[in-house]
This record gives C-alpha cells, structure tokens and sequence, in this order.
C-alpha cells in the first residue's frame, strides 16, 4: 500500500508523518486490497483536521475526516472511520452473490459441444497489474480490458497457477 501524506500547516517534525505510517499500515489486516491511502493534514486556528482517503480495487474510494483540538486524536478517529468502512466494505464482497453461469442450451445437431455466449464487461482502459488486482478481487476465472500499455487494446487476462497470469492481446 503507497501512502502520501500531505500536510497543509507548518511542520517542524517528521515523528507525525512516521506516526502516520505506522498507524496505516495495519489496515491491511481489515482488508488486503488497499492500493493506496492518501492523508491530509491541516490546521485552522484551535482545529486540527486529518482527512483520508483510501484507494481500493475496483475503482472504489473509501474516506473518513475527524476534527479534534489534537492532531494525534483527528489521526486516530480518522483511521477508527476508515477502518470501519473497510470492514463493511470485505463483507459487502464475502455477501455478493456469484453470477451464476446461464445454463447451455441442447442442440441436437452438435451432440457433447456446449458453447455459452457471454458478452464481456469491458472496464476502462487499464494496465497489466490492475487487471490483475482486479481478477483477484472478482474471483472470476479471466478478465476483459483494454491494455493502457499496448495503446487502449483489448485483451484478456486469465489465471495459469502457481501465481502466475496470461494475456492474450487482441488485435
């Protein structure tokens, strides 16, 4: 997970950008999927705000504000928010049905050939790596996108094993 920390106030020290880091980095253990996490710091007179911003699979952004007299406090509310959010969020996913697959109609003329017609869900132009994250988070068996690195393509990303993928570009 890539976090950036933005702070819109003088600061003197980097004990709460590290304190920051620290706290961040245990939202993995409420859900895996976090590409990235934006934090902004500001202060207004006696207020000081922390907003975050976090950036999950499949485009989703989730994000928590807190305001308090104390910055570690608005820290720690902000991220208490964030981690709620987080936790409904994976069990929205565990509770989402799968699509189930239309069941194949028998043609009497090609005895044993099953053949389903499915139109894909092509996505935004995307790359390698996000098709990948996104085939993970789907727990579909391949994935249809368009290949930002091979100029808007489209192409097709599919599980080999032992962690590895294949893509099949389409030209």
């Amino acid at each position: 997970m890539q976090i950036r920390i933005q702070e819109r106030y003088i600061s003197g020290s980097g004990a709460l950008r590290e304190y920051v880091k620290k706290k961040a980095e245990h939202l993995n253990r409420y859900f895996d999927k976090i590409i990235s996490l934006d934090v902004i710091l500001s202060v207004e007179k006696e207020r000081h705000r922390a907003e975050l911003i976090g950036h999950l699979v499949n485009r989703k952004v989730v994000k928590a504000v807190a305001e308090t007299e104390d910055m570690y406090a608005s820290i720690d509310q902000a991220l208490d928010k964030l981690q709620r959010q987080l936790v409904r969020y994976k069990e929205i996913l565990k509770e989402e049905p799968r699509r189930d697959l239309p069941e194949p109609s028998e043609d009497p003329s090609q005895p044993g050939l099953r053949i389903i017609r499915m139109e894909p869900e092509l996505k935004k132009p995307m790359t390698p790596e996000e098709a990948v994250m996104e085939l993970e988070s789907s727990g579909k068996s391949f994935v249809v996108f368009y290949n930002r690195e091979e100029g808007d393509t489209p192409a097709v990303l599919f599980h080999l094993g032992n962690g590895r993928y294949g893509m099949i570009i389409i030209d």
